[in-house]
Formats: structure tokens, sequence, C-alpha cells
């Protein structure tokens, strides 16, 4: 039987994951209806996301202070926020500009399955049979996704593609660049300094006052949703369930995040998903399950050995 905590951390990831699939489907109405870009709505949710996350930080007494007696350490800070963190947020939305927030959050989904490749192409290491069979799936969804089974038709514009697979990519960068830095320091310092120095790099090649929207109650309460609720929150209570549950349970209940989008957008948005995009969705959707169970099976063997 499941322990109180266990069913917190489950709670906290699921509601964290759904509330970055609903952040996703709220960009595409603010994309839909308003003036706003990808490049806009990034910076206003990083340097919002940044700001909340130090003063949260400030008041709870997190030391965000040690990285700066370490300039190698803060070198590799900017490298993560460059290549990692400001790509993945950044491609997400053009992603969700090109095309819908349901295709862009399946096709991000696609990140472990670019970190098994990447694994093979620089350290010669090759897939376990699950990486395999993820792989193959992640593959049979793409293509069923963006052609609906016919390799001379595209579905979706080449740019959602495009975007789209690089959402992957950079989910995947996100995942593997601050590994070493998260080792000396909490996940919580590295990436305040990250959210704010991509807020304000956003904001400097697009100024946040550039652009002039309606500030109704609406547009206001979306650009709050995706910045607190779909990014600081989100964050926070990702980080929290980690106390409660193992990575791969965690992993395991991203499948909120375009599970959440992908309902909103259909329900709501009038986005419409036929039964070769339900099944291709199932197929990339399906890879996290497989790569978690084997992670989880590789878990109990290397216990296993430990104990003999």
């Amino acid at each position: 039987m499941q322990t109180t905590h266990e069913v917190k951390g489950i709670v906290l990831a699921s509601v964290s994951a759904t509330f970055w699939g609903v952040s996703g489907a709220i960009a595409q109405t603010l994309f839909d209806t308003t003036d706003i870009n990808s490049i806009w709505l990034t910076g206003i949710r990083m340097l919002g996301a940044g700001i909340g996350l130090l003063l949260i930080s400030l008041i709870t007494r997190v030391d965000l202070w040690t990285i700066w007696r370490h300039p190698g350490d803060l070198l590799q800070v900017a490298g993560y926020t460059l290549l990692g963190l400001m790509p993945v947020q950044f491609t997400y939305f053009l992603a969700v500009e090109a095309s819908n927030a349901a295709t862009a959050t399946i096709l991000q989904f696609m990140g472990p399955v670019f970190i098994a490749i990447w694994l093979v192409i620089a350290h010669q290491q090759w897939p376990t049979r699950s990486e395999g069979i993820a792989i193959f799936l992640a593959i049979a969804g793409s293509f069923l996704l963006v052609t609906h089974g016919n390799p001379a038709t595209l579905v979706i514009s080449v740019s959602a593609l495009l975007w789209g697979l690089l959402s992957g990519v950079t989910s995947a960068t996100n995942t593997l660049m601050p590994a070493k830095l998260l080792t000396k320091y909490s996940s919580m310092t590295v990436n305040t300094w990250s959210m704010l120095l991509g807020g304000l790099l956003f904001n400097i090649v697009q100024p946040f006052w550039s652009i002039r929207i309606p500030w109704t109650i609406a547009n206001i309460s979306k650009l709050s949703f995706v910045v607190f609720f779909g990014t600081l929150l989100a964050f926070l209570f990702f980080l929290e369930s980690l106390k409660y549950i193992r990575p791969t349970v965690a992993s395991l209940l991203d499948a909120f995040e375009p599970l959440s989008a992908t309902i909103i957008a259909v329900a709501l948005l009038g986005v419409s998903f036929g039964w070769l995009d339900i099944l291709g969705s199932v197929l990339i959707i399906s890879t996290v399950f497989i790569l978690a169970i084997g992670q989880r099976h590789n878990e109990r063997a290397a216990d296993d050995f430990h104990r003999n």
C-alpha cells in the first residue's frame, strides 16, 4: 500500500505536469488572439519565473550565492542557459505557434529518446532492449502524427515539424547539460540564475514593452498562469515531488503534460485529432513508460547485485 508521502509525491508530480501542459494550451490562445510572439512570451515566462524563484529562495534562505565564488561554475550556468534552458523554452513555443499545443507537447515528449540516441553517438553506449523499443515506437509515432501514414504528405507544416523535433532535442540537452552542476548545487540555485539570465537575454532581444497587447482580465490571467502556474509552481512542485517518489515514477507522471495539452486543445481550442493522431501520440507517450520500466528493472538488478 502506498504511503501518505508517496501519494503526496504522485499528486505533486501529476499537478506539475498538468500545469506544464495547460500552459502550452494557454500560450496557443495568446498567439491566436494577440500580437505576442514566442520570443516575447519566453522572455516574460523566464524572467517572471526567475524573479519568483529568487524571492522564494530569499524567503526560505536557500543559498544562492556560493556559486558566485566559482567563476567556472557560473560559466557552466551560462552555457546551460544558452544551450539548454533558453532553447527548450523557445523551441516549444515556436512549435505551439506553428501548430498547436497538443502536437508541440507530444513532439517535445521525444526528449528521452534523443538522450538514448545521443548516448549511442557520443559514448558508444548502445541502447538496452527497452531503449531500442522506445526509439522504434517514438519514430513510428512521429511518422503517424506528422504524415498520417502517407510518407508523401505532411499533415502539419514543415516549420511545425522542425520546431517540434528541435523541441525534443533541446529537451534532451536541457536534461543532460546541468548534470555536473547539480552534483555541486541545488536545482533551485542553478535554475534561479539560469531563468533570470535567460529572461534578461530574451528581453534584450525583444523588451517586454515592445509589444502592446490589450491588458484585459483574460490576457492578464493567461499570462499569469503561464508564468506562475506553468513555470514557477510547476517547477517547484516537481522538485518537491522528488522528495517522496523516485525520478522514474515522476517521469511516468510526465504523461499528464501531453494528455492535458491534448484534452484542452481538442475540447476547448477546436484542434482536430483523428485516430491516427491519437495512435501516434500514444506510441510516443508510451516510450516514457517503457524507458521508466527499463530503468526500474536496472535499479532492481543493481540492488540485488549489491545485496549479494
